[in-house]
């Protein structure tokens, strides 16, 4: 069972996907991936990719790199880089065990491979996720609400551009969720539910909401 997660900031995708990976004895990637990332792209520093993480191209904001021990890197930005690592490491993991992939545009790049997987997208409304950002980070209110506007406007241009669909959008995944209606442990267990029924091939499936 490989499971891909898109999320908006601040609506629990991370939490949802570790709690989804812990209950149905899967492996979570997600920010990890950057290390893995890391080890197949040796010419820039990981702090270079850390940056470049979940961002689109941009030549005029990002540097570009030449003479670089990789020849295939050259003149490329760490943005399409990072990317280009992370499809590789997607389909390479999704090939031999199963596991949650959160962001990264993972559901596109295994469409693309033809490898099964469930898409999901966590969403819920901007307040709330602003107010959740303010108790996590110890924060005020104007700027959370400035971070959660850039990380979703970040998201949705990295997504848009490498995949050529639009983000968030309800028929891109098998199955969408306002995460603040119920919680995050609630909305993850019945994720859960959901899931097991999508991956036996369940036709009716009781969301049970």
């Amino acid at each position: 069972m490989i499971i891909c997660i898109g999320r908006e900031f601040g609506s629990g995708g991370h939490e949802i996907g570790r709690i989804l990976a812990k209950k149905l004895g899967l492996e979570l990637y997600d920010r990890d991936l950057i290390d893995k990332a890391a080890e197949k792209i040796v010419a820039m520093p990981k702090e270079v990719l850390k940056k470049a993480d979940e961002k689109k191209h941009n030549p005029w904001l990002h540097q570009v790199w030449y003479d670089v021990p990789n020849q295939e890197l050259n003149g490329m930005t760490a943005n399409d880089t990072l990317h280009q690592a992370y499809s590789s490491i997607i389909r390479e993991l999704a090939g031999k065990e199963n596991c949650v992939f959160v962001g990264r545009c993972a559901d596109y790049i295994l469409e693309q491979a033809e490898l099964d997987h469930i898409s999901l997208f966590i969403a819920a409304p901007f307040e709330w996720r602003v107010q959740r950002k303010m108790e996590q980070l110890s924060i005020d209110e104007k700027e959370a609400t400035s971070m959660v506007r850039k990380k979703d406007k970040d998201r949705k241009a990295y997504y848009d551009y490498y995949t050529g669909r639009s983000w968030g959008r309800p028929h891109n995944y098998d199955l969408c969720i306002n995460s603040s209606r119920l919680g995050i442990d609630v909305t993850s267990e019945k994720l859960a539910e959901m899931v097991l029924q999508l991956e036996k091939g369940t036709s009716s499936v009781d969301f049970g909401l």
